[in-house]
């Protein structure tokens, strides 16, 4: 009976590879009979025009807005004009001309949403217009999400012509971005987490107070006033805030009210003080850049200082909203120690456990 089990066990497992492999054959043999999609440039054309252009628009479910070649160079014109970034503009209009179907994907109308590619503004899909000086149409798409391909082989977008329902996922040299923070030239100040020595805050309403370290490879190990329990996640997210600042929009200064401003001092370890006026309007974060330099610092920090304010005079700038918290803490916040958190990011810029005071 054993000898019986075994053959039949045998037996059909033999019938089990055998049909296994006559599907595979069968489905080869099926394969070879469907065309093959070849890809195609999704912008024909626009190689030989991308010289010529002198205007993107882009409109998105979040509201729409331009960037403009001027003499000057490319600005944001809704933006009074205030400089956008000519890396973004660049890489752009490279990836649009390169930009390279891999295969089709739905058409249906009711399934673009779940790609981010139904029309703007009601949908989710980002809208892109790309026109010459005489405001010719050079290229026209809608993008939506972003989807990395395997291995080293980059980026994928998937993108659509406007007025047709068919999609294609194709690939992309640089992202498309939709939002306009990522147009705008951030090159406000840079107090990177190695130059930082001191953050003074004065909060609009109530007690001021004063973080920092007494030298560059230390922790925080200076508080004014002395607290015995501070928040030291707080104080590594005010420390973060203004090492990497940065900015989701930006506006004519002459448009806000900063009479009531809290105020942010950054110093830096060579003679660098940077000023933030912050002000909280709805649930945005503004603040008011400028900056001077201590009276023994080098005159390269006094044209360092110069050079932000000729950069930053007259804008107000829009703070993400986790930083703009941050720079609007106040001494009772400070005071209050959060719940265990890990992970947290230090003035130094490196995690690490809350040193002690000095």
């Amino acid at each position: 009976m054993d000898s019986r089990r075994r053959t039949l066990a045998v037996l059909g497992s033999a019938a089990l590879i055998f049909a296994a492999a006559a599907g595979v054959v069968l489905w080869q043999r099926a394969a070879q009979g469907l065309a093959r999609y070849t890809p195609v440039t999704f912008l024909p054309g626009f190689t030989d025009k991308a010289d010529s252009a002198a205007r993107i628009e882009i409109k998105g479910h979040d509201g729409s807005f331009a960037v403009a070649l001027t003499p000057g160079g490319w600005v944001l014109p809704e933006r009074g004009n205030y400089p956008a970034d000519f890396a973004e503009v660049r890489q752009t209009l490279i990836t649009l001309q390169q930009l390279t179907t891999i295969a089709p994907r739905t058409a249906r109308p009711d399934w673009l949403h779940h790609l981010a590619l139904d029309d703007p503004p009601k949908g989710l899909g980002t809208e892109m217009t790309v026109k010459d000086a005489g405001g010719g149409v050079l290229a026209h798409l809608v993008f939506g999400n972003v989807e990395q391909l395997g291995g080293n082989a980059g980026t994928a977008i998937f993108v659509r012509r406007p007025g047709e329902m068919q999609s294609y996922l194709a690939k992309a040299v640089f992202p498309l971005h939709g939002n306009v923070g990522s147009w705008i030239s951030h090159s406000i100040f840079d107090v990177g987490p190695g130059r930082l020595q001191e953050i003074v805050v004065t909060p609009a309403g109530g007690p001021g107070f004063a973080v920092g370290r007494a030298r560059q490879l230390d922790g925080v190990s200076v508080l004014r006033p002395t607290l015995a329990n501070p928040n030291y996640n707080l104080i590594n997210q005010l420390g973060f805030a203004v090492g990497a600042f940065s900015i989701d929009d930006v506006r004519p200064a002459s448009g806000f009210d900063f009479s009531g401003a809290s105020l942010v001092e950054a110093h830096s370890f060579d003679g660098l003080a940077v000023q933030l006026h912050m002000i909280r309007q709805g649930d945005a974060y503004w603040a008011l850049v400028s900056a001077q330099r201590a009276p023994t610092a080098t005159e390269a920090i006094a044209q360092e200082a110069a050079t932000i304010n000729a950069r930053a005079r007259g804008w107000a700038f829009k703070v993400p909203a986790e930083k703009g918290v941050a720079l609007m803490a106040t001494l009772a916040e400070l005071a209050t120690p959060p719940a265990p958190k890990q992970g947290s990011i230090s003035l130094t810029g490196m995690p690490s456990a809350p040193p002690p005071r000095q």
